[in-house]
Formats: C-alpha cells, structure tokens, sequence
C-alpha cells in the first residue's frame, strides 16, 4: 500500500470526530492517504539518535491511543527531540481514533504565529513550535502548537525495527513525517477552483470542512507561511514576488518546476536547488508542501517529506535535506548535521570525490574497510559493481554509468547505512 501525505493549512476549534462538525475554520491541516501499493524500503534512524534529546521536548496528549500506538508515536518523537535544539515545549494535542478504511491515515494541523520579537522575517507565518524557540518564550499560552489526528482503523505496523510487513503502514514513519509538517515543513499556497487564480495565505474555512482545531485561528491576510517565503520558479524568482491572487501564480503551482532557495538546503542537496512536489494538477494539501515524490524516491535518504511513501516501507530518519530546510526557517538543528555532508559522527565520516565524476570515484574514510557498498540512481535501482568492498580508501570505475545523479550507500556489520550523493557527468 502506497500513503498520500497531504498539507492543507490553517483552522480552530476541535472535535474527537472530526467529521461530525460544521464550524472548522483553517490550520495547516496535514492529511496522509493510502493508494495501494507495496513498495519495500528501510532507513534507520539517525546514529546520533541514541544520544538523546539535543534539548528540545516534545509534551504530548495522548488521546485514545492504546500501548503500542502510544510507544511506537513516543518512538517518532524522541526521533526529533535527537535532532533539534529548543528552550521552549512543543505542545501536541495526538487523537488516535477510527476514521473509517478510507485509506486516511492521519492529518495535522500546526498553530501559527506572524510579526513577533525574534521573527527572522516580517510578514509571514511561523508555526508556534518554532515561533516559540525564536521569541524565547511561549507565544500560545494555553494553546496546543499541533493537532494531529491518526486513523486508527489503519492496517498499521507498530513496531520501532523498521521491518515493516507486506500490505501495512509503519506507524513510525506516518507519525515522524506529520511531526516534520507540525515543525513547519508546510505552506499555505491554494487554487481557487471558482476562479483559477492561485494565492498564499488565502485559505478559507470553507476548505476544509468538517474539519476544526483546538485554537483559534486569525486573518491570515494574504501573508505567506515562512516554508512559502523561500520557494522560487525554474527561474529562481520568488513565488512571493508574483501577484497575489494570480493566474500567474497558479501557473507557476502546477508548473512541475517549484524549488527550494535557502541557502542550507541547497547545500544539503549537493549545491542544487531541492526540487518541490508541484504536479501539473493542484492538490491542496499536497502540492507546494513536499519534496519532489520523483526525485527522492523510495529509499532515497531525503524520501520521508515527499508526498507518497508505501507500505511495506519505513523511513525513521528526516533526512538531510528536510534538515536543512527546518534550519533556513530558523530551527537550531543538531550540529552534527551542519555541513554539506549531512555527517553525523566525525569518526563516521567518508568523503566521496570528485563529485561530479565523469569516470572514477574516491571513497574515503579510516573505518570503511569491509564495509559493503552499493550505488542506485535516482529511481532506487541497483547499479552492478566492480568493487563490493570497501578499504580505507577505495577508488571505483563509475564510467560505464550513464550521466545523472546516483546514491552511494556503506553498510557496516551491524547493518547501519551511511549515503552518499554523487553526480555523473561527462
């Protein structure tokens, strides 16, 4: 089974069944859908996860969830409490209770916040989880900063292995990608289906009925969220730039070439821009709020913010792009993430060069010898090798592949995988 992740955006007032009410007004709603499709893959968490929290804390209200949903959601938190640095609680209000098999997993709605003291840009809205970290101080008393709903009458896995079965949904990963849109990977950009005309910060109540949040939701007077603010076209000009509403904007929503322009994630991305999921047909709560489905792939270490991920798959790492990203809004991200190699330890560390390569690839690192390698291309297929095992400094004929952009991956003995991006070109 293959899931939809879905971001819509902005909403108040709350109901355990949230298809009984008639009152919803909008917040960034983040919905997960499934399509059927069996798809196998498996990334593990981030070494640096066993240290545990890097200061952020995550408070949670369990609502109706049973033992092995609460442990298996305690799991995907603790995940992010490794990664990022923060002095002030994230507040998230999780119901766990039965949507019907329509293929919903889950949906999130992340608070807002504009125009604070600490605000690194006027004029658009911070989700109150990181909004709080950069005032220093809780700007939503008394508010949850996300509302998250999970299906529980999904085929769900609920262990913290990764070995997710045929035909279920790993619990894990469903509740690691909705906490990266309550943290702020999430947009407010919309097509107006009654007029064409596209637009960021114009959602309406109306957009998402039946359903509502636990706090209250303001104007949000054409202001883009901070996630908009750093999205360009493929000629690198700012979507905020274009008139808003505008034909000119929903052209560039549905124009297949949406990127990502801060200055981390390109790093992150080996100095390209990250591409953005924005199809040829809009879809709210999907478009403008994901990577790229096609160019992170299943398997792909960047996968777990696109749009679709399968079951019989699970991904317990944000990876390094989504990373960056959080950190141009203004996230505190662990330090070890901090470099164009997405490192994670210093004695873990191997290089790959030159990159790009147009025939041979230099892998270096002290503690590679006997690992296993493989390389796959941007769609996860295995490339053959002449070398399957590392030493310490290895050098790999390439040549016979073809040009484009390739994953290398190291495998040590205890099953851990490193990756690698190169690029080949002539």
């Amino acid at each position: 089974m293959k899931y939809l992740f879905c971001v819509l955006v902005i909403v108040i007032s709350f109901s355990k069944n949230v298809f009984a009410q008639n009152n919803c007004s909008p917040q960034w709603k983040i919905a997960c859908y499934g399509n059927g499709i069996d798809e196998y893959g498996k990334i593990p968490p981030p070494e640096n996860f066993g240290r545990g929290s890097r200061g952020l804390t995550i408070d949670v209200n369990y609502q109706a969830f049973t033992t092995q949903a609460h442990d298996a959601y305690a799991y995907a938190m603790s995940i992010w409490e490794s990664i990022l640095n923060g002095t002030q609680h994230v507040k998230v209000n999780a119901i766990f209770i039965p949507m019907g098999n329509t293929g919903l997993l889950g949906i999130t709605f992340p608070n807002g916040r504009k125009n604070f003291s600490g605000a690194l840009v006027n004029d658009v809205w911070y989700p109150t989880s990181l909004a709080n970290q950069l005032a220093g101080t809780e700007l939503n008393p008394g508010e949850y900063d996300v509302d998250m709903y999970l299906n529980a009458s999904a085929n769900w896995y609920y262990g913290t292995d990764g070995n997710c079965p045929a035909g279920k949904y790993d619990f894990v990963s469903v509740a690691l990608h909705e906490l990266g849109h309550g943290l702020g990977f999430i947009g407010l950009s919309k097509v107006d289906t009654s007029n064409g005309l596209g637009s960021l910060g114009m959602l309406l109540a109306s957009d998402f009925y039946p359903l509502t949040t636990s706090f209250a939701w303001p104007q949000l007077d054409t202001f883009p969220g901070v996630f908009d603010h750093y999205l360009i076209n493929a000629d690198t000009t700012l979507l905020t730039t274009f008139p808003n509403p505008s034909d000119t904007l929903a052209s560039e929503f549905t124009s297949n070439g949406i990127y990502w322009s801060g200055t981390n994630g390109i790093s992150f991305a080996g100095n390209q821009f990250p591409r953005i999921y924005a199809p040829a047909t809009f879809a709210l709560g999907s478009s403008m709020v994901h990577l790229n489905e096609a160019s992170y792939p299943v398997g792909n270490p960047n996968e777990l913010m696109t749009p679709f991920a399968s079951s019989h798959s699970s991904n317990h790492n944000p990876g390094p792009i989504t990373l960056a990203i959080l950190k141009d809004i203004g996230w505190n991200i662990d330090p070890t993430y901090n470099s164009t190699d997405d490192n994670l330890n210093d004695e873990n560390n191997f290089s790959v060069y030159p990159n790009p390569t147009s025939g041979w690839l230099v892998v270096s690192g002290s503690w590679l010898a006997n690992t296993e390698i493989s390389i796959s291309d941007i769609l996860g297929r295995e490339m053959k090798l002449p070398t399957p095992n590392l030493q310490p400094l290895t050098t790999i004929d390439i040549s016979y592949l073809s040009n484009g952009i390739y994953f290398l991956r190291i495998k040590d003995d205890n099953g851990n995988e490193r990756v690698k991006k190169f690029v080949k070109q002539n």
